[in-house]
């Protein structure tokens, strides 16, 4: 498991940080802060996020970046189906 984090990281971040509402994603691994550039984008992605199904919340020291940080058994397809919905969610902002 150990040695698949760093291209399952590497997969997910390719997914997401084309989509234009991210202004930058910074990622260790399999864990990743996806900045959007303001806390009021996050609060209101945080509650498409909650109609979508997916649980992610802010840091304590910035409230302009969600999380993702899956298990490290995640699957390609899992994070590929992960990726589409918070996308999804990006294009509602």
């Amino acid at each position: 498991l150990v040695a698949e984090v760093e291209s399952k990281g590497a997969l997910f971040e390719s997914l997401v940080a084309g989509h234009p509402k991210v202004q930058e994603i910074r990622r260790c691994g399999l864990l990743l802060a996806v900045e959007l550039g303001s806390s009021d984008a996050y609060f209101r992605l945080l509650d498409l996020f909650i109609e979508a199904g997916i649980l992610s919340d802010c840091f304590l020291f910035c409230e302009s970046a969600f999380r993702i940080s899956p298990p490290l058994t995640i699957t390609e397809e899992e994070i590929r189906s992960c990726a589409a919905l918070i996308c999804d969610c990006l294009d509602k902002l």
